[in-house]
Order: C-alpha cells, then structure tokens, then sequence
C-alpha cells in the first residue's frame, strides 16, 4: 500500500443518513471541534432539534431539492467537494472541500424482508445521491473519509478523537463501501428480475455477469475441520421465499449447528424433496445410508434403521412428515446428531427434548419452499472462481421413463423398487450404486473410482439381502463386470440410465440369465 499519508483534518463533514442510530453523538463529537456539518432532510432536523449547528445542503448548493427530493445531492458543487485532489485546480475553482462524508443508504432490503413486492415502491426505495456520495468519497479516500454506516462510529470516533485518521483507516472505510454499494446493487438487481419476470436469480444462468448478493446468517464454529473458519450466509429474498431461516428459526433444540450439520441437513431435505410422504432418510456425510418408503414414519424409521444399524449412529434423520410418540422412543435409544421433520408431536418433543445436545429441527413454516427445492442454480468453488449450473431438478420417482431393454420384464413391484433405486443414486455421490428392496435401502457403493467398486461395496453392505433386491445405478455400465457381479449375488433386476456403446453387452449378459434390466436415460451424477 506504500507509506500511510499523514491524518487528514476534517474542518467540513457531509452527515445524511436513513438509518439516525447513533449520528447525535457522531455529529456532537464533530461540531465540539468546530466541524461545519452540511446535512438534508430528516437528518438536518434531528440533528437542529439537538442543538447541533447544521448547514442545509440546499443553502450550501444554492440549489432546492427537486423532483420530490430525488435531486439534492447530486450537484457538482457537492461532487466537487468530495472530489477534490486539494491541488492547484481546486484552489483555482475556490473548491469548498468536504473532508468526512457520512451517509447510509436507503433500506431496499428492507422492503424485500417485509415482502414488498410494488414495482414502483421498490423504484423509490432505490438510492441514488447516497450510493453516489460514498462512492465519490471512497475513491478519494487519499484526502476524505467515508463511514457508511452506524457499525463504525464508534471506531470513527475514537480514532478522531487521538487524532488518527489514517489513510490506513480511510482505505478500510473504503473498501467497506465498496462492499456495501456492491452488496446493494446485487439485492436491487435480483430483487427487480424476480418481480419482472416472476423467475429466480439463475433461470438464466447463461448471463455473461452475475451479481449475487450474499448475507452472513451464522458464525459456525469452525468449518469441515477445526481449523478453519467459516459461516453461513444466505442470498437475501422476499420474506414468503425465506428458507434460510429454517437454520435459525427452524432449529427448536439443541445445540448451535456446525458447518457440516448444515451441510448434512441440505443433503437430508434434498432427498426427502424426491421422496414420498411418510418417507424417512439416514444420512451421513452427506450420503444416505439408511431410508424407506413405507406406509408411516414409524415404519419408515424401523426400515431405515434396520438397513444399516451401524452408520446411524451420530448420523442425521430426516422424515417427510410428523414424528410421534412411538417413533421417538425409538429415536431417543441411539446416539444421533440431527432430528428433521415437518413437525414434532408434543409427546415426541418431550421425549426427544431430554438429551440436551440433540438437534431438532422442524420445517413445517419452510414445507412447500424446501421440498420444491427452491433454487434453481448450483455452485461449486474452484481454482480462480466459481462453476454454476441448473441444479438436477428431475424427481427419478416421478419423472423418469423406465425403458425395458431385455428379454425379461420387470415386475410392477421391481418398477417401483427401481424408481426408489434412481431417486436414492441421485443423491449418492458418483460412481453410486444402491441395493433397494420393497423401497428400503440396503446397501450403498459411494465416490469409488470404478463402477464395479461401488457395486460391490454396496452389495457386501447388503449382504444375504441383496437376494431378490434391485440395484440401482447413478451412470451407465462401460463394461459388464458390474452386471455379473449383481447375478453372483443374487440381484433380481437392474436400473440403470443406459448410453454406453458397450450396452449391448450388459443386456446380453442380462438375457443370458434371465434378468431384467431397464433403462431410464437420465444420468444422475454428483461429484
């Protein structure tokens, strides 16, 4: 940055804020030094009522507002002041510097958080002299200083008052604003195209630029591993759209919640987001390791627990519905971080209640926005920046055709197995394959580097189960070593998307033995 330039004197400051939290003593501490303080609107009133000597800017312009007050500091007289290298030329033109320019802006968020959804309220609710005015300040923080909200007044202050406002200190600010006006814009522009177009921020995600807003919701307590830090922030929205306040308010017991447990009840809601009613979810790491689709949420917690009664321990469980009585007792007798459903009974809340470090978390206010997956983008962070996509909307459940490609048909029942199969390897990460039988999950293969791998993985975890049951698989087969595989171990049909140009020799292996196999032409890859 180069050597700090000596503190600048502020002899004239500019205060116009919306938010007035604070600025009585900002501007006492100011005007106690002789501080000219240029000041508007409801500002130069509260700031008079104290018996703070105040300029207004119309008297230091010589220009009345206009336009309802959308014209008063935008002149050049103002711009000037800010602006000035304090060279010759400003001695020249007699400029009349402004050395402290304290503004806030005008609240649009505020208007989203409230649900506004009026065009033309939101238009005026957009600032623009305020944007202007720290911007101008920011970029000539050499010679001003800019404080662009009430969070630092306290820091201003004492560093005035011991007579070191630094350059240091003035880049700080801002760059702070800079934040701030970028922060803002990216809330406008978001918040202008969803009541436009009634779409979401990325359903158009071909845009050459993508200004996305991002607000901290949570300090975690440290990140995937102690060592790092990390947070969660949410992209702010209408009220009705809210989900980020499922971490929040959504949480009715327990402990604050990790990196990795948000992480983990992401990953829980987007499975029961493909799921039906009643259906439950164990997941570890992000991977299911236990679920079923049964006729309640008991019988689905009992499949569930039942199909790997050992990764649940310390594991997340997620319910698509109500969790009573019967089916916490059952819960409350193992060790589990994290209980998500749409709503606990007053018994099962009791129950669940008595272990002190449990999470509970219901989604009953969020329901319909959760489990319509509300986002229509993905990103992942990687070298220099960031890859975005449309996010894999297709429910396998619901939306996949189930294309027989052999000799022998499934049964109705193996078809709905295997729906149950895709929807499962949909949220496995890739190479996956899952072992389902009368849609309880008996073995998971995740993240291997080779097909068969995963297949084998997932058959050994079912074991003598995996007899009679489906396997399900996120990709294609390049070979088929994982087809005989199934055969060896007793697997009575196979789903899979198909698209090899060796698929032939997986469906011949399948007709030699009798065994039917379907194509879906989705590929449902998570990396």
């Amino acid at each position: 940055m180069g050597a700090i330039v000596a503190n600048i004197t502020i002899k004239r400051a500019l205060i116009s804020v919306f938010d007035k939290t604070g600025v009585v003593d900002l501007a006492k501490t100011l005007a106690g030094d002789g501080v000219e303080i240029l000041s508007t609107g409801g500002t130069y009133k509260l700031l008079c009522e104290q018996g703070i000597p105040c300029v207004k800017i119309e008297d230091f312009t010589g220009q009345k507002e206009i336009f309802g007050g959308r014209v008063k500091t935008l002149h050049t007289k103002i711009h000037a002041g800010i602006l000035s290298k304090r060279d010759k030329e400003a001695q020249e033109l007699n400029t009349e510097h402004i050395d402290l320019v304290c503004v806030n802006l005008y609240p649009f968020g505020k208007l989203i958080n409230d649900n506004v959804r009026e065009m033309d309220k939101l238009i005026e609710m957009i600032d623009i002299g305020g944007p202007t005015m720290i911007r101008a300040a920011s970029k000539n923080y050499k010679h001003v200083c800019v404080i662009p909200s009430a969070a630092y007044y306290d820091e201003f202050i004492e560093a005035y008052k011991n007579n070191n406002i630094t350059e240091e200190f003035r880049l700080k600010m801002a760059i702070e604003t800079f934040r701030t006006t970028a922060y803002y814009d990216s809330v406008i522009s978001k918040s202008l195209f969803n009541v436009s177009t009634g779409k979401g921020l990325f359903d158009t995600i071909e845009n050459e630029t993508v200004a996305l807003p991002l607000n901290k919701v949570l300090d975690m307590r440290y990140g995937e591993n102690p060592h790092q830090y990390a947070s969660y922030n949410a992209i702010p929205t209408f009220a009705d759209e809210d989900i980020s306040k499922f971490f929040t308010d959504g949480k009715i017991h327990g402990k604050e919640l990790s990196y990795n447990n948000i992480a983990d009840i992401s990953g829980a809601m987007r499975i029961l987001s493909d799921l039906p009613d009643n259906a439950c979810v164990v997941v570890k790491h992000s991977n299911p390791c236990g679920c079923a689709a049964k006729a309640t949420t008991f019988e689905s917690y009992k499949a569930a627990y039942e199909g790997d009664s050992v990764s649940i321990f310390g594991g997340i469980v997620g319910f698509r519905g109500t969790v009573n009585k019967q089916t916490a007792e059952l819960l409350s007798q193992i060790f589990l971080e994290i209980i998500i459903c749409e709503k606990f009974d007053a018994d099962a809340l009791e129950i669940l209640s008595a272990k002190k470090n449990i999470r509970l978390m219901e989604y009953a206010a969020w329901k319909d926005k959760i489990l319509q997956y509300e986002n229509n983008f993905e990103m992942k962070k990687v070298l220099g920046g960031v890859l975005i996509q449309e996010r894999d909307r297709i429910n396998p459940g619901k939306d996949e055709e189930m294309n027989v490609i052999t000799n022998a048909k499934p049964t109705d029942a193996q078809i709905e197995d295997m729906k149950f199969g895709q929807t499962l390897v949909k949220h496995v990460k890739s190479n996956a394959i899952v072992v389902v039988k009368d849609k309880m999950l008996l073995g998971v293969g995740a993240g291997q580097m080779n097909r068969v791998t995963s297949a084998r993985i997932a058959l050994d975890w079912a074991g003598d189960k995996a007899k009679g049951a489906i396997l399900a698989s996120d990709a294609f087969f390049p070979m088929p070593d994982t087809v005989e595989l199934a055969i060896e171990r007793g697997i009575s049909a196979i789903v899979q998307p198909g698209g090899s140009i060796r698929d032939q020799d997986s469906i011949d292996v399948c007709n030699a033995n009798n065994l039917p196999m379907v194509f879906t032409g989705k590929r449902h890859f998570l990396h």
